[in-house]
C-alpha cells in the first residue's frame, strides 16, 4: 500500500510539474507571439501611412487563439476602423512553424469572431457598426499582398488571388448624419437603419475573374434587401480601375413604412406610404462605355401613398401646369396603389402598369423593341379615367396638345393607342 501511495505521489508530482512547464511555455510564447504581432502590425501601419491609435493583443497557444482586445486604425481623411475583442483561431501547424522559425504567419484559411467592429468613412461621412461578427475566409491573400494595397487604386491586386468569404453579424447599424434632411427623426431612423442577422457570402475565382455574391441578406424591422449576383471583373490598366464586364442575378427590396413617420422638410409638408416593394432579375454586359441589358425583369408595387409638397414646389407645379394643378399652392398626390411589371429579353420587352389615385385611375400595356440605343414602341395601350374636375381639365389640355379628341368608353375611361420611336410617337 505504501509503495502504491509512493508511486501515485510521484506520478502526481510529475503531472503537476508537466502542467507547470506547459502553462509556463504557454504564457511565454503567448506573450512573445502577441508582441511580435503587435510589432508587425505597427510597422505595417507605418509603412502604409496608417495611424495606429491603440492596439492590445492577447495570445493563448494552448487554446490556439489570438485575441485583439482593442485595435484602432486610422487613415487621414479616408477611414477609421475599430475592432473590439476580435478572436482569431490558429492551427497547430502555424504554432509549430512559429516555434521553429520564430516567424508568425496567418493561415490562408481564417476563422474569426469579433464582438464589435466599426468602420467610419471619413470621406463619405457614414459609419457601419457590426456586432457579434463571424468571419470565415479561405483564399490566397498574403501579408505581402496586403502591404501592397495602400489605397483604392491598389485593390486590383486582390484580383490576382482566389477568395471565398462568409461574413455574418447579429446586428448591423448604419449611421448617416444627414438623415433629418430626408424628413426622418431619430427614432424612425433607428428603426430604418438597424438590421439583424446580416449575411454576406462571396466567392472570387482568379482564373475566370468572376465574383459571385452567393448571398447578401440585409434584414431589418422596416427594410429588407436580399440579392445574389454573378459578375465578371476586369482591371483596366490604362484607366487604372476595376470594371464590371458582366452582371447578372436576382434582387428583392421591401420597405414596410406603415408606421414610419416623416417630418416636414424642404421638399414636402407630408409624406406617408404603407409599403414599397421592388424585385426582379437582371443580366447586363459591358459594351464599350455602356452596359447592354440582355435581361431586365422587375416588379414594383407602392401602396397607400400620400405626398403633400412644400408651398415653393407646389408653386412650381402650378406654373408648369398653367395653374391647373396646385391652384391653392398646395399640391397633393394620393395613391391607393401603383404597380408596374416589366419583362425584357434583348431586344424585346413588354410592360404592364396600373394606377389608382385621387387624381386619376389608369391602366397601361406596351410591347416594345430596344436595340441600337433606341426604344421603339410596337404597340401601347393607355386607358385612364380622371377622378376630379382638375384632372378633367388636364385631360382637355392634353387633347389640345395632341390636336385630337380622345374617345371615351362606356365606363368613362379615355383610351389612347401609342406607337413609334420614343422621340416621335404616334397617338390614336
Amino acid at each position: 500500500m505504501k509503495n502504491f501511495l509512493k508511486k501515485a505521489s510521484i506520478y502526481i508530482l510529475l503531472m503537476l510539474l508537466a502542467a507547470g512547464i506547459i502553462f509556463s511555455l504557454n504564457y511565454y510564447y503567448g506573450q512573445k507571439i502577441s508582441e511580435d504581432i503587435k510589432t508587425e502590425i505597427t510597422q505595417a501601419a507605418k509603412n502604409n501611412d496608417y495611424q495606429l491609435r491603440f492596439i492590445e493583443i492577447e495570445t493563448n497557444p494552448l487554446l490556439q487563439k489570438i485575441v485583439l482586445q482593442n485595435l484602432n486604425l486610422n487613415r487621414a481623411e479616408q477611414f477609421d476602423l475599430i475592432l473590439n475583442q476580435a478572436e482569431i483561431n490558429l492551427s497547430w501547424q502555424q504554432l509549430l512553424n512559429y516555434f521553429q522559425d520564430q516567424s508568425f504567419q496567418l493561415d490562408k484559411n481564417l476563422e474569426s469572431q469579433i464582438k464589435q467592429l466599426s468602420y467610419s468613412s471619413l470621406k463619405d461621412n457614414y459609419q457601419l457598426d457590426f456586432s457579434n461578427v463571424k468571419v470565415d475566409y479561405q483564399g490566397d491573400l498574403s501579408e505581402i499582398k496586403l502591404e501592397q494595397i495602400q489605397n483604392a487604386a491598389d485593390l486590383h491586386r486582390l484580383l490576382e488571388d482566389n477568395h471565398k468569404l462568409d461574413f455574418r453579424a447579429s446586428e448591423l447599424k448604419y449611421n448617416f448624419p444627414y438623415y433629418r434632411s430626408y424628413g426622418l427623426n431619430n427614432n424612425n431612423w433607428d428603426r430604418l437603419s438597424t438590421f439583424n442577422d446580416f449575411i454576406l457570402k462571396a466567392d472570387y475565382n482568379k482564373d475566370t475573374q468572376k465574383l459571385q455574391i452567393e448571398e447578401f441578406n440585409l434584414n431589418g424591422e422596416l427594410l429588407t434587401f436580399i440579392f445574389n449576383l454573378d459578375s465578371e471583373l476586369f482591371y483596366d490598366k490604362d484607366q487604372k480601375e476595376i470594371t464590371i464586364n458582366q452582371l447578372k442575378g436576382d434582387y428583392d427590396l421591401h420597405l414596410a413604412a406603415e408606421n414610419l413617420e416623416f417630418d416636414a422638410n424642404a421638399f414636402f409638408q407630408n409624406l406617408e406610404f404603407k409599403e414599397f416593394a421592388f424585385n426582379g432579375s437582371l443580366n447586363l454586359s459591358r459594351e464599350g462605355d455602356f452596359y447592354k441589358a440582355n435581361q431586365l425583369d422587375f416588379n414594383l408595387n407602392l401602396s397607400e401613398f400620400k405626398l403633400l409638397l412644400t408651398e415653393a414646389l407646389s408653386q412650381q407645379v402650378k406654373q408648369n401646369t398653367l395653374g391647373i394643378l396646385a391652384a391653392d399652392n398646395n399640391f397633393e398626390i394620393l395613391m391607393d396603389s401603383f404597380s408596374y411589371q416589366q419583362n425584357y429579353n434583348y431586344p424585346n420587352g413588354n410592360s404592364q402598369a396600373e394606377l389608382n389615385s385621387s387624381l386619376i385611375n389608369a391602366e397601361f400595356e406596351a410591347e416594345y423593341n430596344y436595340s441600337q440605343d433606341m426604344l421603339y414602341l410596337n404597340s401601347a395601350h393607355l386607358r385612364y379615367k380622371p377622378q376630379t374636375e382638375t384632372s378633367e381639365q388636364l385631360n382637355s389640355f392634353l387633347q389640345i396638345i395632341l390636336g385630337q379628341q380622345i374617345e371615351r368608353d362606356e365606363a368613362g375611361f379615355y383610351e389612347l393607342e401609342i406607337w413609334g420611336d420614343i422621340n416621335d410617337l404616334n397617338f390614336e
